[in-house]
């Protein structure tokens, strides 16, 4: 079974936003698996302009008083087959910042001035280490993987809110901090050709207390059951990937050995992939050292293609409402009830990002049952991530041409929308809650499982005994939200 969780995000347990009991009741909300991270120690960090640096001082100052707290909440909040958490805290450095995770509730606060003495302190405990924002530039809080304790990571973080550290090109760069851009020699790609091995998660380092925060990226892991033991022994052998919002379903094997296996050297690869994607699928690549060595599409899906009835997702979304140059600023309430007539809801996926703050104000999806569900909601064009001013949910259903979506809303203001399958299929829709610049719901085509589900086979070989290669697979959806799988190595003879 996958599961979805976040263990690097922060709120006010140490400098940033947000209760400690919003974190958690907000992961409770979405999530499978969390860790509260907050932001314990800085040894080396520098004298900044006007004093900026106390804000790390002080948020740690305060970490360490409330670190108790947390372990507590971590306690009281597991629930084995529902939700699970870990206790963990972020290890800042000029040459490379670390979350320390334990597998329990009741983890040491270990202070350590470099790298090589925290991972001597790590190793008495039983907890693991994972780098995070990698690709930034040495001495700039990217990875100096010459010190990296390869022994207590088996996981790195490739995708936050920070961007993509996988390399230094392609979707979701590294622009958002000061810090500066993604280099090659940071990158998760370079450490691999090193021969380095760790997993990939991803995670948000969401500092509005909102973990899981949509878009700022999510980890995956392949594991039995929904308890501490089951996740962790996942996430310690790497049977982990990465999404960057969009909750993608990623299988991968060689061999018949999931991602993350090492595996004795063999002539023939056998290697065998499922996807099932959120949106639209672009691409699904085959990587082998680094390199894309087989690509796979899906069929292109037209609107004037008939819905045959069977499973289908759609993506519903609002918000939007006034642009910045109309000064009108505001955060809107959203309320209403999704129904499915002639339909079967299968799963209700929420999109719900972490702007704009609010400590009180909650996303939530309620009465799901298998012919609709209750929505609340607020959104703004404040604090949005990456500017994108909505939220929402993506159904997984299963109907007819002639099943109808109804949307009833009573916040912002009384909308009825109703559509059938057929005609989602073929166009999108916008639907307005008021006069000219007010907020708007949006709902996409449907899509069908040609267009969304995809699963290959394909077969390298491999005739130089003394080469260990490793595979990874990509995944890219039309909408440009991503999966990395974590890699499956075969080592020389």
């Amino acid at each position: 079974m996958v599961y979805f969780g976040d263990i690097h995000t922060h709120n006010a347990i140490s400098y940033a936003h947000g209760s400690i009991e919003r974190s958690f009741e907000i992961a409770q909300e979405h999530l499978d698996f969390f860790c509260l991270t907050g932001q314990a120690q800085w040894p080396d960090m520098p004298t900044m302009p006007g004093d900026r640096h106390m804000i790390w001082v002080e948020g740690a100052q305060k970490h360490e008083k409330l670190w108790p707290q947390g372990c507590r909440m971590a306690k009281e909040a597991y629930q084995p087959g529902k939700f699970v958490t870990f206790t963990g805290y972020e290890w800042h450095s000029l040459n490379g910042d670390y979350t320390v995770v334990y597998p329990h509730d009741h983890g040491e606060l270990i202070f350590a001035d470099t790298i090589e003495e925290l991972a001597e302190k790590v190793r008495a405990t039983d907890a693991i280490m994972i780098p995070h924002h990698v690709a930034y530039a040495r001495g700039w809080r990217g990875m100096d993987w010459d010190r990296f304790p390869a022994d207590l990571c088996p996981l790195a973080e490739v995708y936050s809110e920070h961007g993509n550290c996988m390399d230094d090109r392609g979707l979701h760069p590294m622009i958002l901090h000061s810090l500066g851009g993604a280099v090659t020699k940071g990158t998760i790609s370079h450490a691999l050709s090193r021969g380095l091995r760790f997993g990939l998660i991803a995670s948000t380092d969401d500092h509005w207390g909102y973990p899981g925060a949509y878009r700022e990226g999510l980890a995956a892991v392949w594991a039995d059951e929904l308890t501490r033991e089951s996740i962790w022994q996942a996430l310690t052998a790497r049977r982990t990937y990465a999404v960057t919002g969009d909750r993608i379903v990623l299988e991968f094997s060689v061999n018949e050995r999931p991602m993350g296996s090492e595996l004795p050297f063999d002539t023939q690869r056998q290697i065998a992939v499922r996807v099932d994607a959120m949106d639209e699928i672009d691409k699904v690549e085959l990587l082998k050292n680094g390199r894309v060595v087989h690509r796979e599409h899906v069929p292109t899906v037209l609107p004037t293609d008939p819905f045959p009835g069977g499973r289908a997702k759609v993506r519903i979304r609002w918000g939007w409402g006034p642009w910045g140059q109309l000064a009108m600023e505001r955060t809107c309430d959203w309320e209403g009830q999704i129904r499915l007539e002639g339909a079967r809801l299968i799963r209700a996926t929420p999109m719900f990002q972490a702007g704009p703050f609010d400590e009180d104000r909650r996303d939530r999806l309620t009465n799901v049952t298998d012919h609709g569900l209750n929505f609340a909601s607020f959104t703004s064009r404040r604090d949005a991530f990456g500017e994108d001013a909505t939220k929402g949910v993506i159904l997984e259903l299963e109907g007819q041409p002639d099943s109808r979506l109804v949307l009833d809303f009573t916040r912002p203001s009384s909308l009825k929308i109703e559509r059938t399958l057929a005609q989602i299929m073929e166009s999108s829709s916008s639907h307005f809650t008021g006069a000219f610049t007010s907020e708007s719901v949006l709902i996409h085509r449907l899509l069908t499982p040609k267009s969304y589900g995809l699963e290959f086979t394909w077969t390298d070989r491999s005739d130089q005994p003394d080469a260990t290669d490793y595979y990874m697979v990509r995944v890219q959806q039309m909408n440009g939200q991503m999966a990395w799988s974590s890699p499956v190595w075969v080592d020389a003879r």
